[in-house]
């Protein structure tokens, strides 16, 4: 059972590296991964200590990929790496830690690895919630004004956009001439079709839901559309 005072020991590590004011990606993203994460696991009987603690270290390189822009880094690959390093040195189980990587290296919506313990499916779905609905809102903002992208950007040929700035692991070349709008259409407004767990997968609709009627409103008016007259 993870004790309180590794779980202290756990965050006092992850702490240094996730940025204070970091919206998308900071420690308030992983507090609010850790609870989802929790909540669905138990109502999936999982095994609670694994889901917390890759919860709490699933996005430790997530920064450094962002903001590094070095060619083929991947956070979910280099962060579970990175874990099974911290976890090692806190002398946590073989086993466990094994369970926790598993669950940090196939966490990411953009990625082959896909999860295979009921862990892993809880930790993606807890994960990907916190991308959609009002908080998605939210963090697609912060991420475009994190990169000088404009908030919302109309691109006539969308296969031509995808073809020049999408990889084919879906990852994105030059976040510049990226945009909330875009990473809506592209690849948040698929999220609840690749929900794993029943929990998940409702609460994916009502987000979605929001988040539909959200960028419906918002792309109407910037085309200056004035509703209800």
């Amino acid at each position: 059972m993870l004790t309180d005072s590794m779980r202290e020991r756990v965050w006092a590590v992850a702490g240094s590296y996730y940025p204070e004011h970091d919206w998308a990606h900071g420690r308030s993203h992983i507090e609010r991964v850790v609870g989802i994460a929790l909540k669905i696991g138990k109502q999936e009987g999982a095994d609670l200590d694994v889901i917390e603690l890759a919860a709490i270290l699933h996005d430790v390189f997530e920064n450094k990929e962002t903001h590094s822009n070095i060619e083929g880094f991947r956070h979910e690959i280099e962060g579970a790496k990175e874990a099974r390093k911290i976890l090692k040195r806190l002398g946590v189980a073989d086993k466990t830690i094994d369970a926790v990587c598993h669950c940090i290296e196939s966490h990411r919506k953009r990625t082959s690895t896909e999860p295979q313990t009921i862990e892993a499916k809880c930790l993606f779905d807890a994960d990907k919630l916190d991308c959609i609905g009002a908080i998605g809102v939210i963090r697609c903002a912060f991420v475009s004004f994190d990169h000088g992208q404009e908030f919302y950007r109309e691109e006539k040929d969308i296969e031509s956009y995808k073809r020049n700035n999408i990889r084919p692991d879906g990852t994105i070349i030059d976040f510049s001439k990226h945009s909330s709008n875009l990473e809506y259409e592209l690849s948040l407004s698929h999220v609840a079709g690749r929900m794993h767990t029943k929990t998940g997968k409702k609460l994916a609709r009502e987000r979605t839901d929001y988040m539909n009627e959200f960028f419906k409103k918002l792309g109407g008016e910037m085309k200056g559309t004035l509703w209800n007259l």
